[in-house]
């Protein structure tokens, strides 16, 4: 089997997918942030430590690799490689973990219940009882975890209290999230196949996966649209999302080719832009 470059710590860090941790707590700080009261330090760390346990989340996804059908084909420097990733994320995990601690100290006992949750469904993503890889709901499992659960911990962290607003202004950032691991499955769709890896996009098929793509896009922009309606967003700021509308054709673009390695770069960079449009326009 070749060099994959995914094994070497750059690859396996897929520090493009870095922007969701960013992008989930920065909005739960956003919605939680008081002027007359900013809490500086809680910020950082909830950034920090969202980034951190991303990363260690993204240093050991490759372990299962060493299990799989072809993991006797495997060169000794890239089970060397794969090892060194799973210490690092195992150190990432353990740095996280100490900052979540001292959030839990500030917080109390909800915050740990949230955290222990979230280690669970993080531990199962391609390995565990659940293994939701293999099970097709990874899309789902991300959705949760990296969206909802993330911005509301984040919010909790800053105020003290959860929110159900929180929770549907979530949304259209969780959708993006499970955008970004949809358009791994379209890019590795073929090779899946051939492992006989049962990600949602083999099971349902490469058309209704493109399909599905397109849709979780139009359910961001469209509960992006409602927000304005109701007056969660001021509907002239809605002018922050003109650069996400002008990356479509580019992603659409690389969804229809039959070489779809920019796919998911291409998505980390809208999921940001998107983000970070979404950011600005919330009214807090």
């Amino acid at each position: 089997m070749p060099e994959r470059s995914q094994y070497k710590l750059w690859g396996a860090l897929r520090v493009f997918s870095l922007a969701v941790a960013l992008v989930s707590c920065g909005l739960g700080i956003r919605l939680g942030w008081d002027s007359e009261n900013p809490q500086y330090l809680l910020a950082i760390l909830l950034l920090l430590g969202g980034v951190l346990a991303q990363s260690g989340m993204n240093l050991i996804n490759d372990t299962e690799d060493l299990t799989a059908q072809n993991a006797d084909k495997l060169s000794n420097k890239s089970r060397k490689r794969i090892a060194r990733n799973q210490a690092l994320g195992w150190i990432a995990f353990a740095l996280a973990s100490l900052i979540g601690l001292y959030l839990v100290s500030f917080r109390g006992w909800p915050l740990l219940g949230i955290f222990l949750v979230s280690a669970l469904l993080a531990l199962n993503y391609n390995t565990g009882p659940l293994n939701f890889k293999h099970r097709g709901i990874a899309i789902i499992q991300v959705f949760l975890l990296m969206g909802m659960i993330m911005v509301e911990a984040s919010y909790f962290t800053m105020t003290g209290q959860f929110s159900s607003q929180v929770i549907w202004l979530s949304l259209p950032i969780s959708l993006l999230i499970s955008l970004l691991l949809l358009s791994n499955e379209i890019r590795d769709y073929e090779s899946d196949m051939n492992d006989q890896t049962r990600t949602l996009s083999v099971r349902i098929g490469l058309p209704a996966a493109r399909q599905l793509y397109w849709g979780l896009i139009s359910a961001s922009f469209t509960l992006t649209a409602l927000y304005a309606y109701i007056g969660w967003i001021e509907p002239p700021r809605l002018a922050w999302m003109l650069p996400a509308l002008l990356m479509l054709p580019l992603l659409k673009t690389n969804l229809y080719v039959s070489d779809r390695r920019k796919l998911t770069p291409l998505s980390g960079q809208f999921f940001l832009v998107f983000g970070v449009a979404f950011l600005l326009m919330i009214s807090v």
